[in-house]
């Protein structure tokens, strides 16, 4: 069977999601391949950490005391991963999808710190959410009463600027408009 990407789509839980860590969150994936599976993160989960903080624990004073970290997912909680706009990069940056970079290394942070050299949006995570090879697939396969995963064109005007439930809800919105667009 010929493996359908899903890099750069929004994953948007089902309002009948079963209730798990994942119900009501809205997933951006950066990486999706047959033989290394799929990679993303949780862009509505919120930590109790700053940004600020994060980096203080690594010694470097950060511009921004209200940003927070973000809750990226389960695997690799102690990875910190940077989901950005394309104009800028770090040591270790590659493509996450149309006009959007990860990057992920010790450098990202201690470059945006005073905040002179930064991209226009950004969003840092710790920990990233990860499928097999297929396994994601099998998952939007399942019959909709049974709730799923919903996919739509990502925005990055809901990637960056929404937080909570309001991402959840709006990228719902979102979803129903493109199903519709889609049909008409």
């Amino acid at each position: 069977m010929q493996h359908k990407s899903h890099l750069g789509k929004l994953l948007i839980a089902h309002p009948k999601f079963p209730n798990s860590p994942f119900a009501k969150t809205v997933i951006y994936i950066y990486q999706d391949d047959s033989v290394n599976g799929t990679v993303g993160v949780v862009l509505n989960r919120i930590s109790q950490t700053s940004v600020a903080n994060m980096c203080a624990q690594e010694g470097h004073s950060f511009y921004d005391t209200t940003t927070m970290v973000q809750l990226g997912g389960p695997i690799n909680k102690s990875a910190i991963i940077l989901l950005h706009t394309d104009d800028w990069h770090s040591t270790n940056t590659a493509s996450a999808g149309d006009k959007l970079r990860i990057s992920s290394d010790n450098h990202m942070l201690r470059k945006m710190a005073d905040g002179t050299d930064q991209p226009a949006y950004w969003k840092c995570f710790i920990g990233a959410s990860v499928w097999m090879p297929g396994q994601l697939q099998s998952e939007l396969d399942r019959p909709i009463e049974h709730g799923t995963w919903l996919t739509c064109k990502a925005d990055e005007a809901i990637i960056f600027m929404l937080n909570g439930d309001n991402l959840w809800h709006t990228a719902l919105e979102m979803y129903s408009q493109q199903a519709v667009d889609h049909f008409f």
